[in-house]
């Protein structure tokens, strides 16, 4: 770092000296007479029941004090982004302020929404997520409030003076704070392939805020100067707000009401002196890994006068409500904006938030409260955010779902447990990390469950949570260009579609030919992208059998003789059936998603999509299977929207623009590049960031039929259907089967369903009669095949075939143990080898090994219990042979007794 980065002209006309922290060896600059920089762990939390702000503020209080204060500076406030950062492709959550203009601001492909600006982002983080709630301090979810100018050459706003000045005077003209209580340290900032010099703002032990001078682009670990050089700040709110409290932790300056509640229902109790020299302590470290916190709370206790135990004792129901506070803000916050709990993407975050929450909420005696909780969350933060309250029964409800997910985990947890000890054991290891990852991953179960449910003692890594977080925090690209190598310099082809979609022949200019491949200047061909597949058609007698883009570079790959030359005009023609169908589709996809969207909630968000020529299939965001009547009013909606006759408006718009009109909905089919974003918007209906071909009115869509859905994996829900002519096609051909079933039960087409369940009514009762039957011929076969069973040593085997299914095998069997002495080796050849051994209870013979034996001759596989076992195999011509085998077997373990 160079020295000079830090010798603002602010410092030194107000009389700020430079000086090195004696702890930490930091240099920083300060109006008071200390020579520590202010920070922990060089310094304790002065500010614990001694506020150093002139009034007491809730974060309310204070984010509107921060905005409003650089309101008055020329600055203009700006709505927070979601929590959900559906802008970016590299990341799944906004984690800073600055992830709102990243990457296109800050490359200056596009302007910032106002310049400066004044923001408080919602942020959430899981790098720190075993120490919350430990700490006093930590949080999963914050809120980083920020002023921003983003300077060009020629026009700047403001840069390293004039940040200081704001934040100078936020601090103590605003808040009242003795300016020798503030100090600026100095630092180094690198993130997101930038850097620059830093001010760290530290006031009474704690870091409250970041003034960061991103001036250079990071490459090959050279650093070049950013065109446009940027002012990104990041104030606390969650600090600021504890630091003119005085609370003897974060949470509690935050929490308010959620908190009171939470030792209301639990009725814990704890000396605030405990708390408020247990955060005090935590000031004096620097905590960073969970054998940190127990070193903390080994001083905390000693501080006090207890005992290590009893003190850990005394804070756990704190630590469990602080760890409930904390997680479910941030839930709240992550399914407002969209976030459906399962095991992928963004989803994993929220089910790791719910269940961490229920096992703390477990440990207060408080099952079946979290909803309760989250819903208390909405109605305290809603004044601020009224996206909470409008979308509040949506996450009651994903809470709800989500809970009785989790209650089903532990009901299969402790044999999922009990099993992996099992072969475990058998390997001479107990249960490892990587076994308790794979629990979590696999099954849902938190580590201190598993702890609960095994036999032997079970050590959980003190970064379990960090670890599982970190594993799913990649960001996989769902597209992937194809690995296309082109001759360099070619200009980006002329996208001529967007403009007349109803144009299909045309001429162009080849401009390079490699093997099947030809580029022209301009095309009518529309590339496959964004889930809808590529057109078809001819270039002069060659057939255009696929179409791709590489960057900006369309490329055509044809069939039959190569008649492309290089600098000459061709003649092409789109493949006009073909390009309508892809084009109803498409706007089809829209209308459904639109629909699912108001039929099912807010929650609902595309999460992939297909666009084929006979088949579309959409992908939602949801919790549950479709029901039938979801189905229907999805679809009746759906169809709704195309006979109203509303106009498809394609535009092409500034991003920020975009953003600002039409809000991150936009964002259904994921991050869109560019300064320019194309805009396709059904009315008021749906409105999308889309780069396909679409019809220009939904009246052109036709029929909408969805033919089923599934749900492809936990979270999502996969809806395939067809428009347009295929539609009807798809129609005919139900009403001709509908008319076929209607004719062969003697019924119209109107009645048929009285005619199925009269159907389904007689054939329960025949399978009634018939089980009957059988169970009455199983009693006469059972006295006949006892008297006719062969004697061992007093003991009765019997050995019976016949063509039966495994259930009347079973059955029998049940029939013949029943009898003292009595071994039953029973077989069926219906579809297989079917096989079943059982003993009477008076017998020792294990029916296992038998079994095992019988299955390796009909090449199947099989099991059971000592008493009864049963299998099936592929070889039904060697069933004979195994049943006299297991019969040898039988014999000669009753010789041996």
């Amino acid at each position: 770092m160079d020295p000079k980065d830090y010798e603002l002209e602010f410092f030194k006309s107000n009389g700020f000296q430079r000086r090195q922290c004696s702890g930490c060896g930091k240099f920083f600059w300060t109006l008071g007479d200390s020579d520590i920089c202010g920070e922990a762990p060089c310094v304790e939390y002065t500010f614990i029941g001694k506020p150093l702000f002139k009034e007491k503020q809730s974060v309310h209080e204070m984010r509107e004090s921060f905005l409003s204060f650089l309101e008055k500076k020329n600055h203009k406030r700006i709505a927070r982004y979601p929590i959900t950062a559906r802008w970016r492709d590299d990341v799944f959550f906004t984690q800073a302020s600055i992830y709102d203009f990243q990457p296109w601001v800050i490359q200056g492909v596009v302007e910032p929404p106002a310049n400066p600006l004044a923001i408080s982002q919602t942020c959430v983080r899981f790098n720190d997520i075993d120490n919350v709630g430990k700490t006093g301090s930590h949080l999963t979810m914050f809120e980083m409030m920020a002023h921003h100018a983003f300077n060009k050459k020629g026009k700047e706003i403001y840069w390293k003076d004039r940040t200081v000045e704001l934040c100078h005077e936020f601090l103590t003209t605003v808040h009242g704070l003795d300016p020798k209580a503030v100090n600026y340290s100095e630092a180094w900032w690198e993130g997101g392939g930038n850097a620059g010099p830093c001010l760290e703002v530290l006031i009474g032990g704690v870091e409250v805020a970041t003034l960061v001078f991103m001036t250079y682009v990071l490459e090959n670990g050279q650093q070049r100067p950013m065109d446009i050089q940027v002012v990104d700040t990041g104030y606390g709110l969650e600090r600021l707000t504890w630091i003119s409290q005085g609370t003897p932790s974060a949470y509690e300056a935050v929490f308010g009401d959620v908190l009171e509640e939470l030792k209301r229902l639990s009725g814990t109790k704890v000396d605030p002196a405990i708390l408020a020299v247990y955060s005090k302590a935590a000031g004096s470290m620097k905590i960073e890994t969970s054998a940190d916190v127990r070193a903390l709370k080994a001083d905390a206790a000693a501080r006090v006068g207890m005992g290590y135990e009893d003190f850990v004792k005394a804070i756990k129901p704190y630590e469990s409500m602080y760890v409930i506070c904390d997680h479910t803000r941030a839930l709240m916050f992550m399914l407002s904006d969209g976030v459906v709990p399962s095991n992928v993407r963004q989803g994993y975050f929220a089910r790791l938030l719910v269940r961490r929450s229920l096992r703390e909420m477990s440990q207060l005696g408080l099952e079946n409260k979290l909803s309760e909780i989250v819903a208390r969350q909405v109605d305290y933060f809603s004044n601020d955010f009224p996206d909470l309250k409008e979308n509040r029964d949506e996450i009651i409800k994903l809470v709800d779902v989500e809970q009785e997910k989790y209650k089903e985990t532990l009901t299969k947890g402790r044999g999922i447990v009990q099993r992996l000890e099992s072969s475990e054991k058998k390997e001479h290891k107990g249960i490892t990390d990587e076994d308790l990852i794979e629990l979590y991953d696999s099954h849902g179960l938190n580590p201190e469950v598993v702890a609960e449910f095994a036999s032997s003692k079970v050590t959980v890594p003190d970064d379990f949570y960090k670890r599982v977080a970190a594993r799913h925090s990649k960001v996989e690209r769902e597209e992937v260009e194809p690995e296309i190598n082109l001759p360099a310099g070619l200009p980006p082809t002329k996208l001529l579609f967007y403009k007349d979609p109803s144009k299909y022949r045309f001429r162009a200019k080849v401009l390079a030919v490699k093997d099947d491949l030809v580029v022209l200047d301009k095309t009518y061909f529309y590339a496959e992208s964004g889930g809808q597949e590529s057109d078809h058609g001819t270039m002069k007698d060659m057939k255009v059998a696929h179409v791709d883009k590489i960057g900006n570079v369309v490329v055509h790959r044809v069939e039959g003789p190569m008649q492309a030359v290089v600098g000459k005009q061709i003649t092409c023609e789109v493949e006009q059936g073909r390009r309508k169908r892809l084009q109803k589709h498409h706007t089809a996809t829209h209308i459904i998603n639109g629909a699912a969207r108001k039929v099912l909630g807010n929650h609902i968000w595309q999460t992939g999509a297909h666009k084929g020529v006979d088949l579309a299939r959409l992908d939602i965001t949801h919790y549950a299977d479709l029901s039938p009547d979801e189905l229907q009013r999805i679809e009746l909606l759906a169809n709704e929207t195309v006979l109203s006759g509303t106009k498809v408006n394609s535009t092409f718009m500034e991003r920020t623009a975009a953003e600002k009109r039409y809000g991150f909905r936009l964002y259904q089919g994921g991050a869109v590049p560019g300064k320019e974003i194309r805009v396709v918007r059904i009315g008021d209906f749906d409105v999308e960031a889309c780069g396909g071909i679409h019809c220009k009115n939904t009246f052109e869509v036709g029929a909408i039929k969805i033919l089923r859905t599934k749900r492809i994996q936990d979270g999502v829900v996969r809806i395939e259907f067809v428009s347009g002519m295929t539609a009807v096609e798809q129609m005919q051909a139900l009403w001709a089967a509908v008319t076929e079933a209607s004719t062969s039960l003697n019924a119209t087409p109107e009645k048929i369903n009285e005619a199925v369940q009269k159907l389904i009514a007689d054939r329960k009762e025949l399978t009634k009669e018939i089980e009957a039957m059988k169970k009455g011929r199983v009693g006469e076969t059972v006295e006949d095949l006892v008297h006719r069973s062969v004697q061992v040593a007093g003991v009765k085997i019997v050995r019976h075939v016949e063509s039966e299914d495994m259930k009347h095998l079973v059955s029998l069997a049940k029939e013949l143990i029943g009898h003292p002495k009595t071994v039953a080796v029973l077989g069926s050849d219906e579809g297989g080898a079917k096989l079943v051994i059982a003993r009477s209870s008076d017998l020792k013979v294990d029916c296992r090994p038998l079994i095992k034996e019988a299955m390796a001759i009909v090449k199947g596989s099989g099991g059971g219990k000592p008493d009864f076992a049963q299998g099936g195999g592929q070889d039904a011509t060697k069933l004979e042979a195994a049943l006299d085998r297991v019969v040898e077997m039988v014999k000669e373990t009753l010789e041996k007794e």
